[in-house]
């Protein structure tokens, strides 16, 4: 507790700056405002005395209206000075923003880049297809060929087999028709087409018997 009340912190203290600052500012504005106010009456009350005819009067109010627009003068100034120290501030917390924003991202890739560069991804690449070329390696040997893992030839077998497939295909072959049979599927269908015909005929006659025709 101690050393926090001896020792604030910096952002607390940057907070209490600028609320200062702003306070003042209002103040001096309350302060501008008035002294504007007492100028105009100064000067109403210069009128009102030179139109009694009293001008040495008239003119010591003058004076005073003067010396008021003088004082808010210097007021509007001082304003002026603690509101471009007010906007520096501000604009410093923006600008220590961005750099720390900067500075953070400038961090992360710097990092990023000692675990990533072209060096290291070509090593990862090189390793990766060594990897590869392991397993395949091995998955070559594992899954072998059963003609040299067993040692058995079938060769022989192998051209029987093809020699009967040979055989099979040409028992399969469809027949030549003989030339009685072409001659007799010919004659079938004339014979086919002479009793339609007939048929038609019949029906037709029977048509016009029926019409009386």
């Amino acid at each position: 507790m101690v050393s926090k009340k001896l020792f604030p912190k910096k952002k607390k203290d940057k907070v209490e700056t600028v609320a200062k600052l702003k306070t003042t500012i209002n103040q001096l504005n309350i302060k501008t405002k008035e002294y504007t106010r007492k100028s105009n009456e100064s000067k109403l009350k210069a009128m009102k005395a030179l139109k009694a005819g009293n001008k040495d009067l008239a003119r010591q109010f003058l004076i005073s209206s003067k010396v008021y627009i003088e004082k808010t003068k210097k007021y509007y100034n001082m304003i002026g000075k603690l509101e471009r120290h007010l906007e520096a501030l501000e604009e410093a917390k923006v600008v220590q923003n961005v750099s720390g924003a900067f500075e953070a991202s400038t961090k992360e890739l710097e990092d990023i880049s000692v675990k990533v560069n072209p060096q290291k991804a070509m090593e990862v690449s090189e390793t990766a297809e060594e990897y590869i070329s392991q397993v395949d390696e091995t998955m070559d040997l594992l899954a072998g060929d059963m003609e040299i893992d067993t040692g058995i030839d079938v060769e022989d077998e192998l051209s029987q087999l093809e020699t009967e497939m040979l055989m099979g295909d040409a028992s399969s072959m469809p027949s030549v028709p003989e030339q009685d049979e072409v001659e007799l599927s010919e004659n079938t269908e004339e014979g086919d087409e002479i009793k339609s015909k007939e048929k038609i005929k019949e029906e037709i006659e029977k048509l016009k018997k029926e019409l009386n025709v």
